[in-house]
């Protein structure tokens, strides 16, 4: 096993990265400085995997476990009617300031889980436990909670770190291809922001892993490389977060390169497009905006969309640029109307730009629609 520290102070927590990890759970719980009841929040298809496991090792070790299961299973479940159905949930349970919440499933529990811990009697302990590879790699660290507005994607949040996150690779063997493909676009933005090195290890091992998956092979090596790209990605987030937790500093805001396109295009297909697909397409789109201004080599975009091809799912989009500009402008980064985008100036190497045009941004909308390197 792994173990990664975020440093926060007197906020700090551990992320745990292995195999098995489910089954042990109580024994890890016993670290913590929680009360004797938890409620799991998951959904269906999640907790009739793993839910089971948890409960009986939170039992060994003297803990209660109770189970709420998210509606639908996707993004409509971050809304403010499921919010409300968890508080009463919550309440109905009778879990005092002692007690915890516990996020199984991908970023979509973890947001909305994290969120009502964070409000619940002004916030109670809560434990991550990702079961998605974009979960495990981003949105279960960082302590970013949220729900989504019909107009806008996570744009309603607190800021709430978990006491502790737990990784166990061998949950990942329930995904599908499509699921991988999906998740690994966080992981090239990873690689694109601050580590070389995990990118050209995704260029020299990506195929190689997903012809595995296709081959039904799925061992030792497979398990090996998943704990070898999360701990990378992991380490990028944590150092990230350590050094500017509340994204006010303008640093945290490198870790939503190809997120303000992105969630632009959740955003018009009513989150129909998936998000790692969507990021792909958005760091294909900020590559190629890089590139037209002049700070972002040719050679180095050509790599990154080859990458991402290869190995993620980028969409081909047919909705209008005035459109999509107009909800890349509700971006939580926007000042004044003004859009600031996250911009590569090479592999490892990104900066926050607000220097780039609405005419610039829609250029490359037009141009990209329906192909990606035109």
């Amino acid at each position: 096993m792994k173990k990664i520290t975020v440093h926060l102070k007197e906020r700090s927590y551990p992320i745990l990265i292995g195999r098995g990890l489910l089954s042990s759970l109580g024994r890890l719980f016993k670290t913590l400085e929680v009360g004797p009841k938890v409620l799991v929040v998951s959904n269906d298809r999640v907790a009739s995997r793993f839910y089971q496991t948890i409960q009986n090792s939170l039992k060994r070790a003297g803990f209660q476990a109770l189970l709420f299961k998210l509606s639908h299973g996707d993004e409509r479940d971050k809304s403010e009617k499921i919010l409300t159905k968890l508080w009463e949930a919550m309440s109905r349970a009778r879990l005092d300031r002692a007690s915890a919440i516990i996020a199984l499933g991908g970023g979509v529990v973890g947001d909305i889980s994290a969120f009502a811990a964070s409000t619940y009697m002004r916030g109670i302990a809560l434990i991550q436990i990702p079961t998605t590879l974009l979960a495990q790699v981003d949105s279960a660290i960082g302590g970013k909670t949220a729900i989504d507005l019909a107009s806008a994607k996570n744009v309603v949040g607190t800021f709430h770190q978990p006491k502790m996150v737990v990784c166990d690779v061998e949950a990942l063997r329930s995904l599908n291809p499509r699921e991988f493909r999906n998740s690994f676009a966080e992981v090239v933005k990873y690689g694109m922001i601050r580590n070389p090195k995990l990118f050209r290890l995704l260029e020299q091992k990506g195929n190689w892993f997903f012809s595995s998956l296709e081959k039904g092979s799925f061992g030792s090596p497979q398990y090996r490389f998943l704990e070898t790209i999360v701990s990378h990605s992991i380490r990028v987030k944590a150092r990230v977060v350590e050094q500017d937790e509340r994204e006010t500093k303008g640093l945290r805001m490198i870790l939503n390169y190809g997120h303000t396109f992105g969630h632009a295009l959740e955003s018009a297909s009513r989150f129909k497009i998936p998000h790692g697909e969507a990021i792909a397409t958005g760091m294909i789109l900020a590559g190629e905006l890089a590139r037209r201004i002049g700070i972002f080599p040719r050679k180095a975009q050509d790599r990154q969309v080859r990458l991402i091809k290869r190995i993620c799912r980028p969409v081909a989009y047919s909705y209008s640029a005035n459109r999509l500009l107009s909800l890349m402008k509700r971006d939580k980064k926007s000042r004044n109307g003004k859009i600031r985008l996250v911009l590569p100036r090479a592999i490892g190497k990104v900066e926050v730009c607000d220097r780039t045009s609405d005419r610039q941004i829609r250029s490359v909308l037009e141009g990209c629609k329906k192909g990606h390197e035109k």
